[in-house]
């Protein structure tokens, strides 16, 4: 009777031990199988739209005879691509940063150092203000057959408080402001039109040309100004817009194009 006992306590331990180690078995192999589905989907879906904007070598590092300075600046062509290329787009694909792009930091510091030297952020540090930013590249009609430049992508970078606001548009490779959008709620010191036109060209990292001629659009809101050796343009545009009975905000809009 006592072995007959054992016997029988032994098999059901045994029983138990087969029935949790198959379920555990099947467990198992369940997630390793979806891991690898989420793996090959994943891989879809957040591959980046654009490459890496420099050379690696081997162990993934810069390449060694590539500066720092080599590495965001661009030609003339390759700045019009991108400014032709982001004008035109029709949406964005929004990615993470690779390799040769500016961080979400970057971006976000370069914004408000850019929004201090046009005279359009001196308040900024004293009153509470929100800032968001997404990096993408310009959605075109007809997909890129294959990916693009780093260059072609941009960081949008939007900075509100109670007195403005303003949506800056920088390349991700060159850290620049090419393009902005200031809301004014509150009068700010005034600069004329021109100079500060100027300054966003400088700003760019680009010069006006030499023989450049300041063109004022027939309805006077507009000014725009020649980029030296190059096809490209700095235009300006602003308008006051009334939103209530005795209130209104200014409206400026800086972009890059070519003529």
């Amino acid at each position: 009777m006592n072995k007959s006992y054992k016997y029988t306590i032994l098999t059901l331990f045994l029983a138990i031990a087969f029935i949790f180690g198959s379920m555990a078995g099947m467990n198992f192999i369940i997630r390793v199988r979806e891991g690898q589905l989420l793996t090959e989907r994943g891989r879809v879906l957040v591959e980046t739209p654009v490459r890496s904007w420099i050379d690696l070598e081997s162990n993934g590092e810069p390449a060694s005879d590539t500066t720092h300075q080599e590495r965001d600046t661009l030609t003339v062509e390759q700045t019009e691509e991108a400014i032709v290329y982001w004008n035109s787009r029709e949406g964005e694909i929004i990615h993470e940063p690779v390799i040769g792009q500016i961080s979400m930091e970057e971006a976000i510091e370069n914004g408000e150092k850019w929004l201090s030297e046009m005279k359009l952020g001196e308040e900024m540090d004293a009153v509470s203000f929100s800032v968001s930013a997404k990096l993408g590249v310009g959605r075109q009609r007809e997909d890129a057959a294959e990916r693009l430049e780093a260059y072609f992508s941009f960081w949008t970078v939007t900075y509100s408080n109670q007195s403005m606001s303003a949506i800056l548009y920088l390349n991700a490779v060159t850290g620049k402001v090419w393009g902005a959008e200031i809301s004014l709620y509150e009068e700010l010191p005034q600069i004329l039109p021109d100079d500060r036109l100027r300054l966003f060209v400088e700003l760019a990292g680009l010069q006006v040309s030499d023989d450049d001629s300041i063109g004022i659009d027939s309805d006077e809101t507009g000014t725009q100004i020649a980029i030296k050796e190059s096809r490209l343009c700095a235009q300006k545009h602003s308008y006051n817009m009334s939103i209530g009975f005795d209130k209104s905000y200014k409206y400026t809009a800086y972009q890059l194009l070519i003529k």
